[in-house]
């Protein structure tokens, strides 16, 4: 194979991928078989030619074979063939053996799809079975089939009927098995047989028994009474046609009745005599129906049911997933069909069979150990059989951190190579010869996922891979717009201006731009003030829905909010449209005293009803509201519920209880002499124990005050990075808002020169280092912060010893310290 085509077809599937997940993630891929290779039906020592095409040209195919009554996929010729839009392979159907099921599977890379499959029958048919002769007697004028007991065939027998040695040419049949002679004559009776042949093979038999017709002139009443017994059930494809057959004789020639349990007939039924005729059968039109016959002698009663089949249909592929190597997948795969069809998973064409750590539970693929090798396309095939349909998405694999040895590479996070740099603390360890001994893992987060709210915000979705490496102090979203800017250089990674704690796994971005195309990422910033990347999302077009109906989302009700602790609150909800095609719901939380944002928690899942919001301030009202969420839109709002968290309790200090001395001495004189000196000593006391304690209850007033006017304070937006919608204070750097202002041409004279970091992307991580002006304790405080630590509101001018305070050196920053960060502090 040429390299050129190789590297063509490559690229070519990337381009493809990317474009297929601009729109909210959809879940189909890029490539899509155009033509699936049909069934055929062929008699031994003919050639067979399947034929398979697609959108997108494959780096190459291979064709596999599954024999009839196996469930195993056989490579064929244990070689692929030539790449290309359009693959054939040819079947030499010289034995038995070589009938069954047939598939291609196109190769971009490493990944596989697979088609649907095509069934080989050999065509065949069998001969008449020995039987006796049938006899009918008839009163006049009735309508009587003649029925052929037309042997196995495939394809399906034409059939021919004959009187007396003659062949009829004028019959009447009905699914070419039955012929009917309408208001029988005399002239009528006589010998009929009938013949069956195969046009494939070109084999014909004639039945081994006739049925003599005799008409009975007698003109005697007689009830009605079934000379053929009815069929009890019909299988019908939905859409096609079928005659509900039904025939009873008898003098005078009764009338039939035809009527359908539990409602009408359809509009589409027609009566003739040859039974109910029902055109474009339809899945409402299945039941029970019945056939009666009357005239003045008596009655009979026939019933028929008719089941409506239908082809498999997958309704609803796996979803565009990542999952981290050694952890825990499921899949599900909504498919439709009757009879209920029966699912195969594959990846990368391969079929997947249950095992140790696979398991396939109704509709769901769970795997209880990601492997590298489940990473590519991931597809279920419905079939059953009237025929087969699949869906597929992207299954992607994080690789697994391994913690310690070696060097982890740093993501992109907007730093140049050889400008300013963050201050690395415990980053690095060195023995005494001063050679590096370890490095500080720094995990970053998983692939984040994208999803529409409005016309110019998306929510980003993202989680972290269970390690042992260095904790992480607060997330921050990137995003980028796609597309070259009007001086041909691509747009640079825009910041958004928030914070966001530990805790937090969402984040929503707005002032985004309609019918543009983004890409999002996540940088973790971690306790030694260094950082690291997520992968890059896929692209994510925000299309412009005019005029959108929001009220299609299900809104949840939100029934129930529980405080459980100082710092927790239940919240109860529940699924109004349990049918309604939803991923999850966005949870809003913010204290009732403030008008900032929300802060945003997402829970995955269409039948998740509860969660606990956690990282609250204690003794605090907070208002909580509920919206489900799919790909592409997001519900209106629930009701909004508030809730006080609990107090913090605090134990009463135990007072101490002094002994009284008693001083003994055996001269009285002396003990009251004394006396007067103890009483004032006493008095004395008093007045300062009264003095100190109406300091103390200035000190706690200043301080409820203080504290009331910071839970106030709280979670309103305050320039200069200020919590907006993450649930912590940002550095005192000033950062545009709406970082989309960047992408105009005014940009340019923001880029930084070599050797230099751009202000807006450094901006975001110094955490106070670049206020290292002469208000040092003020950057103190800050790191603090920062490392999730609240600054105590105390005054200390001078130190214990009486000089000065000394302020420590700022060329290196003490080491931060790795905590939870909290939702907000005050600054």
């Amino acid at each position: 194979m040429r390299p050129e085509f190789t590297l063509c077809a490559i690229a070519a599937v990337l381009l493809c991928v990317l474009g297929c997940c601009a729109s909210g993630q959809k879940s189909e891929p890029g490539m899509v078989f155009t033509r699936h290779p049909q069934a055929f039906t062929a008699p031994l020592g003919d050639e067979v030619y399947f034929e398979c095409s697609l959108n997108l040209a494959a780096e190459k195919f291979a064709w596999r074979h599954r024999p009839l009554g196996s469930s195993e996929w056989i490579l064929l010729d244990a070689v692929t063939v030539n790449g290309g839009k359009t693959s054939k392979y040819v079947v030499y159907f010289d034995d038995e053996t070589k009938a069954g099921d047939y598939r291609c599977v196109a190769f971009y890379g490493t990944s596989g799809l697979a088609s649907d499959p095509a069934r080989l029958t050999q065509a065949r048919i069998d001969k008449f079975s020995d039987k006796g002769n049938v006899y009918l007697r008839v009163p006049l004028g009735n309508n009587v089939p003649i029925t052929c007991p037309v042997p196995y065939s495939v394809p399906e027998a034409v059939v021919q009927f004959f009187k007396d040695g003659s062949s009829i040419q004028n019959a009447s049949p009905t699914g070419s098995k039955v012929m009917i002679i309408e208001r029988v004559k005399p002239s009528d009776s006589g010998s009929y047989n009938c013949q069956a042949n195969n046009y494939i093979t070109s084999e014909t038999y004639t039945s081994n028994h006739k049925t003599l017709l005799a008409v009975d002139k007698n003109t005697t009443d007689q009830a009605p009474y079934f000379i053929k017994q009815p069929q009890n059930e019909y299988k019908v494809q939905r859409g096609k046609n079928v005659t509900l057959e039904c025939f009873a004789v008898g003098y005078p020639m009764p009338q039939v009745t035809w009527t359908k349990l539990g409602s009408s007939l359809p509009s589409r039924s027609s009566y003739s005599p040859t039974g109910l005729r029902l055109t474009n059968v339809q899945p409402s039109d299945r039941g029970e129906y019945d056939c009666l016959w009357t005239n003045r002698a008596g009655r009979v009663k026939s019933v028929i049911i008719l089941t409506v089949v239908e082809p498999p249909s997958v309704l609803r592929a796996p979803k565009l997933s990542t999952f981290p190597e050694g952890g825990e997948l499921e899949l599900s795969c909504n498919a439709t069909g009757y009879p209920a069809p029966d699912l195969e998973w594959l990846i990368n064409g391969e079929t997947l069979a249950p095992g140790k750590n696979l398991e396939i539970r109704g509709s769901s693929l769970v795997i209880t150990l990601v492997e590298k090798k489940h990473a590519g396309i991931v597809q279920c095939v419905a079939s059953n059989e009237y025929g087969s349909h699949s869906g597929y998405n992207y299954l992607r694999v994080s690789p697994k951190q391994h913690v310690g040895g070696g060097t982890k590479s740093r993501g992109d996070f907007g730093l140049s190579s050889n400008g300013h740099k963050h201050t690395r603390v415990g980053g690095r360890r060195r023995g005494k010869n001063g050679k590096r001994k370890d490095t500080d893992v720094m995990v970053p987060p998983n692939q984040p996922n994208v999803t529409r709210l409005s016309d110019m915000s998306v929510m980003v979705r993202w989680s972290v891979p269970e390690n042992h490496g260095l904790p992480i102090s607060f997330f921050k979203v990137q995003y980028r717009e796609l597309g070259q800017k009007p001086n041909s250089k691509q747009a640079k990674w825009m910041t958004a201006n928030t914070e966001i704690p530990s805790h937090i796994r969402s984040f929503e971005v707005t002032e985004l731009q309609p019918d543009h195309t983004y890409r999002f990422r996540i940088a973790a910033v971690y306790s030694n003030n260094d950082n690291a990347v997520s992968p890059i999302s896929v692209r994510f077009h925000l299309s412009r829905k005019d005029g959108f109906d929001s009220n299609t989302m299900p809104i949840p009700l939100l029934t129930h909010t529980e405080a459980l602790s100082p710092n927790e609150v239940l919240l109860i909800w529940q699924n109004t449209n349990r049918s309604a095609d939803i991923d999850g719901f966005y949870v809003y939380h913010r204290a009732s005293t403030s008008a900032g944002d929300y802060i945003k928690t997402t829970v995955e899942g269409k039948i998740s009803s509860n969660i606990t919001i956690s990282h609250l301030q204690s003794d605090t009202a907070y208002e909580f509201k509920v919206q489900s969420f799919s790909v592409g839109a997001a519900s209106e709002f629930s009701q909004i519920l508030r809730q006080k968290t609990r107090k913090v309790v605090t134990e009463a200090p135990v007072p101490q209880v002094l002994a009284e001395n008693k001083v003994k001495s055996p001269v009285e004189s002396v003990r009251s002499s004394n006396m007067y000196a103890i009483i004032g000593g006493v008095l004395g006391g008093a007045i300062l124990l009264a003095g100190l304690a109406a300091v103390g209850v200035a000190y706690k007033r200043s301080k409820h005050k203080q504290s009331r006017e910071s839970s106030q304070d709280e979670g309103k937006p305050i320039t200069n990075g200020r919590v907006m919608n993450g649930g912590i204070t940002d550095s005192k750097i000033n950062i545009t808002s709406n970082p989309l202002a960047g992408l105009e041409s005014t940009e340019d004279s923001m880029q930084p020169k070599s050797g230099q970091q751009s202000p807006m992307e450094m901006a975001s991580f110094l955490n106070g280092q670049n206020n290292n002006g002469s208000n040092n304790s003020h950057q103190s405080q800050q790191q603090n912060h920062v490392a999730g630590t609240p600054v105590p509101q105390l005054h200390q001018d001078a130190n214990p010893t009486g000089g000065a305070a000394v302020n420590p050196p700022m060329s290196e920053p003490p080491p931060l310290l790795q905590t939870a960060l909290p939702n907000e502090q005050p600054l």
